[in-house]
């Protein structure tokens, strides 16, 4: 009897030991994803061009067309929501300011820039800064965390978890190549399908030719000794 009890006793707290040395030393908040542990954070900012409105001219100067140009290939690589063109309000220069307006709309479109993508505004002025009109939009930027942090090494080791700076230089290098940081934050929307390579393709197969990429039979390969 005083065996059975022993051996009982003996088992308990080997077990109370054992559960009491794992939440001691890896817990639930030891569990960390190297994401979660280097995170990237994704914020958004505002993108501006200032362009002069010209009382003496109606038309954009080769500069400012080739600025917007630019502007506009950006905005359809990186840009958000509209794009937006501030025309100024409140004084005299108000109908120049809006025929500015419409020429950089005309001028953003011909770049490539769907209509419905751009939206206009007005900011209010009273003074001599009247003819500034500003073009907008927002994008993305993506920052990681910084890496460098070697302190509690000794204790991760004995707790054999992984260095604190594992894996930062793997997530600072994702950061720094994304194309589109939004897509951190959301999918991005699924372009069309292209019916017309589908409908090729199908016919190709009923007229039983391939459906494949040829390749060159003339192509000699080599292989090291």
């Amino acid at each position: 009897m005083n065996r059975t009890v022993i051996k009982s006793s003996l088992a308990v707290t080997a077990l109370l030991l054992s559960s009491a040395c794992s939440s001691f030393f890896n817990g639930p908040e030891d569990a960390l994803s190297v994401a979660q542990e280097h995170p990237i954070s994704v914020d958004s900012q505002v993108v501006t061009l200032t362009i002069a409105a010209d009382a003496t001219t109606s038309d954009i100067s080769a500069t400012d067309m080739a600025r917007l140009r630019a502007f506009a290939v950006d905005y359809l690589r990186n840009g958000h929501g509209p794009l937006t063109i501030t025309a100024p309000s409140g004084t005299g220069e108000d109908l120049d300011g809006q025929e500015a307006a419409a020429d950089i709309r005309k001028a953003l479109n011909d770049a490539g820039v769907p209509w419905e993508a751009i939206s206009g505004a007005t900011y209010r002025t009273g003074g001599d800064n009247g003819d500034q009109l500003i073009v907008s939009y927002t994008h993305y930027v993506a920052t990681p965390s910084s890496c460098g942090n070697w302190s509690g090494l000794r204790s991760r080791d004995y707790s054999n978890l992984r260095m604190p700076n594992f894996g930062c230089a793997t997530m600072n290098n994702y950061a720094a190549m994304i194309a589109d940081p939004h897509d951190l934050i959301a999918p991005a929307d699924e372009q069309p399908g292209d019916a017309t390579a589908r409908v090729r393709a199908i016919e190709a197969y009923r007229d039983g030719e391939l459906t494949v990429s040829q390749t060159d039979q003339n192509i000699q390969s080599q292989v090291s000794n």
